[in-house]
């Protein structure tokens, strides 16, 4: 299989990996044959990358997260934020419900893959989706940094609620009301209502509020470096999708100025530039699908090269291979 970004190319290609609504229905099933209709439609609710059949079937696919639990965890924060919105409180048992419902089921292999299989119909469950992204990232990070349990209940709680404030303003500084909605319930401790309230903040003091780096708790940093990653990849900034490579290339230009050094190193080991199934050409003409990870080489996976005659399997990492690299990622 091979991962690529919808477009119009795809028409006539066979789907390799099922699309779901977020209210658990099939939308569009593995092994359906992609139209014209079906692409529309995906654009339209979100899906911006999916994962087409080809003659490569080396790959085995991981999700970070199962779609059932995915799924399941979805419709559990929908409900919480129905509940914020209609009665301004947070019921912060039920948030951690969720964020226990993800440690729990986290796949944190170097080959899972955050898959975007998931279509939203309305702005709620758009909201939950990429909630639900960015915390599952956040806990990544918080787990590179060998983070308590009780530490990753509190950044997964600010991961969750980053966003409720645009429950009720859809300007940037929704941070204030999602910081004041937290502030009402005493179980939410100050180091997760302030890490929303912070998560625009820039190390080099030119973030929203104009609050140096230094007086900024680690959760806020993390929820910034993780939100802008998501964004990207899922064109939630009203700007078309880019894929994870890109994405990082955008981030690390400005990473240590917007969000610490430390931020970004264990940021970095948390994603992969090159995900499973990507089709990239090398520096030497040839052209290869990612296949496998290697944990702390983020840049320098494990390939399946297309030698005409079948394929054959090449680490970046080892030593005869060292002078080769991805040049090109093939879409």
């Amino acid at each position: 299989m091979k991962l690529v970004l919808v477009n119009d190319n795809l028409v006539g290609e066979v789907l390799a990996n099922p699309i779901y609504t977020e209210n658990g229905m099939l939308f569009f099933n593995k092994g359906n044959v992609i139209s014209e209709t079906v692409i529309a439609r995906l654009k339209k609710m979100g899906v911006t990358t999916l994962y087409i059949e080809d003659c490569n079937d080396e790959l085995n696919l991981q999700e970070v997260l199962p779609a059932p639990i995915k799924l399941k965890a979805v419709k559990e924060l929908k409900a919480v934020f129905e509940e914020i919105k209609k009665r301004e409180y947070i019921n912060e048992k039920r948030v951690v419900e969720i964020i226990e419902i993800l440690t729990e089921n986290i796949n944190l292999s170097e080959n899972a893959t955050m898959i975007n299989n998931l279509v939203q119909s309305d702005d709620v469950s758009q909201m939950a989706v990429h909630s639900l992204d960015v915390t599952l990232l956040s806990l990544m990070v918080g787990i590179r940094k060998r983070y308590d349990e009780e530490k990753l209940v509190r950044l997964g709680i600010a991961a969750l609620l980053h966003d409720i404030g645009k429950l009720f303003s859809n300007d940037i500084t929704h941070v204030k009301k999602g910081q004041e909605l937290m502030k009402r319930n005493p179980a939410i401790m100050s180091t997760t209502y302030m890490a929303v309230y912070y998560m625009y903040e820039r190390e080099d003091g030119k973030g929203l509020f104009g609050i140096e780096g230094k007086k900024v708790h680690e959760f806020a940093k993390i929820l910034g470096i993780c939100n802008e990653y998501i964004n990207s990849i899922n064109n939630n900034n009203g700007e078309e999708a880019i894929l994870p490579h890109v994405a990082v290339e955008k981030i690390t230009v400005e990473a240590v100025d917007k969000f610490g050094e430390d931020t970004y190193k264990d940021f970095m080991q948390s994603v992969y530039c090159y995900p499973n199934g990507l089709q990239v050409k090398l520096n030497n003409g040839q052209t290869a699908v990612v296949t496998m990870q290697n944990s702390g080489a983020n840049t320098r996976p494990t390939l399946a090269i297309d030698t005409g005659d079948g394929f054959k399997f090449c680490n970046l990492t080892d030593g005869e291979n060292l002078t080769l690299f991805i040049e090109e990622v093939i879409m």
